[in-house]
């Protein structure tokens, strides 16, 4: 259980000797660094703790859980559309990456990893000149480049080593480095949760706002007057009870009863008049920007309209799932060039999690059709029907004409017709 819950957050933080409190062991491109957080608070930024605050950890999942679903393909870049389904590659991103997780946990994982640390790395496991495996980087890593080494051998990773991950020194073949969009040097990415840290601890410190007047009982909010200042302690002791035994949500409604003449007198102001909702909003809304995450796919409906949500399903796949799948689709490149093939590349197939209702996916596919596009067979496909049966050539209206490099129009209908446009009169049909 231990080394689970290791991969999962990383392993316990040390202690800091000096102040007796936790310590947050980032694990960087500059390898491990120890920030003490001291005594007062916990460590609600530093790297995995950001997953302390609700608002960024439901961030992180909403992009975790669309980046994951997406199948993968390896597809020709060479000029002629042609997809490889039993390429190595496309093998491990559909299925098992490696042999202690599926593709899914990798794809998870890489996505907070990203966005807590900056960059996320892959170990590209190699047999007989093949890829077998890829594996999570969970230690430190070095970046260095070298101008004097030969051309694709330039950049080397210096891992720290992993239960994962053998020590040593590794290419950019064996190495896949994905950064966030924010990167000072081209290579390393800043960390969104460190750059969002404020926004986070607010986050954690609302939340704990919360849990604090629930457990005081101050969703009733009161004080207590006493008629008279100079009661004995043993009295004092006997309303510092009764208090306690008002609070908790178990206790509330609960009338509690005073001793020396002392009442519960109720105050005016709520949570709503203390702003607490609005502050709650506001801090969801500024770790949304950060992450690029619309509030509305973590359950903020505020001010979305119908309409208005078609468009945003719409700019959550362009703005926010494309640019990291690109990212993926580009840093797979190495590989691939090592594998020969450099005329190869990963593709992911946003389109799934793109999908309207019945009735607008039968237009967009008939479309497609008419157009030649698509055949029937790739449309089962992609709605996940048998193709069997279904024709798998493309179609072409017959009122339609080719126009040829000269100017001249082909009319591929059997009756040879001319095109209805008095302009085109002539055909150039093999008769």
């Amino acid at each position: 259980m231990g080394r689970v819950m290791d991969f999962l957050f990383g392993p316990e933080p040390p202690r800091d000797e000096a102040t007796a409190a936790p310590a947050v062991t980032l694990m960087g491109d500059d390898g491990p660094r120890v920030v003490s957080l001291g005594t007062s608070i916990a460590p609600t930024v530093a790297g995995y703790g950001a997953l302390m605050s609700v608002d960024y950890a439901a961030c992180e999942q909403t992009k975790a859980r669309s980046l994951s679903t997406l199948p993968w393909s390896v597809v020709s870049r060479g000029g002629g559309w042609e997809s490889f389904p039993d390429n190595p590659v496309a093998r491990l991103l559909n299925g098992m990456a490696n042999e202690a997780m599926t593709a899914v946990d990798l794809l998870n994982w890489h996505r907070l990893r990203c966005d807590t640390f900056g960059t996320a790395y892959w170990r590209v496991e190699w047999l007989r000149g093949e890829p077998v495996a890829i594996w999570p980087v969970l230690c430190g890593v070095q970046q260095d480049f070298d101008a004097s080494r030969p051309r694709g051998r330039r950049k080397m990773f210096r891992l720290a080593g992993d239960k994962y991950n053998p020590a040593g020194n590794y290419f950019a073949d064996e190495i896949i480095s994905i950064s966030t969009h924010i990167t000072k040097n081209g290579s390393r990415g800043e960390s969104l949760a460190r750059l969002a840290a404020e926004q986070i601890g607010l986050s954690v410190d609302l939340e704990r706002f919360y849990a604090s007047m629930l457990k005081n009982g101050n969703h009733h909010m009161g004080h207590v007057e006493i008629p008279d200042k100079s009661i004995p302690e043993a009295m004092r002791a006997d309303l510092r009870t009764a208090i306690e035994q008002k609070s908790g949500v178990d206790n509330a409604g609960k009338a509690p009863i005073f001793s020396g003449g002392a009442k519960w007198v109720t105050d005016q102001q709520t949570m709503r008049d203390a702003s607490v909702i609005e502050q709650q909003t506001w801090v969801l809304q500024q770790v949304c920007r950060a992450c690029n995450v619309p509030p509305w796919k973590v359950y903020d409906s505020t001010g979305i309209t119908y309409s208005a949500s078609q468009q945003a399903r719409i700019d959550y796949v362009t703005d926010t799932i494309v640019p990291d799948v690109r990212a993926i689709e580009q840093a797979m490149a190495p590989v691939f060039a090592s594998m020969g093939r450099p005329d190869l590349g990963l593709k992911g197939n946003v389109k799934g999690i793109m999908r309207g209702d019945d009735a607008s996916r039968s237009k967009y596919y008939r479309e497609m059709a008419y157009m030649g596009a698509y055949t029937p067979a790739m449309i089962c496909e992609l709605e996940d029907v048998d193709p069997s049966g279904a024709l798998d050539r493309p179609l072409f209206p017959l009122n339609y004409g080719t126009v040829e490099p000269d100017g001249s129009v082909t009319v591929h209908s059997q009756s040879h017709a001319a095109p209805a446009d008095g302009s085109q009169t002539g055909t150039t049909d093999n008769q």
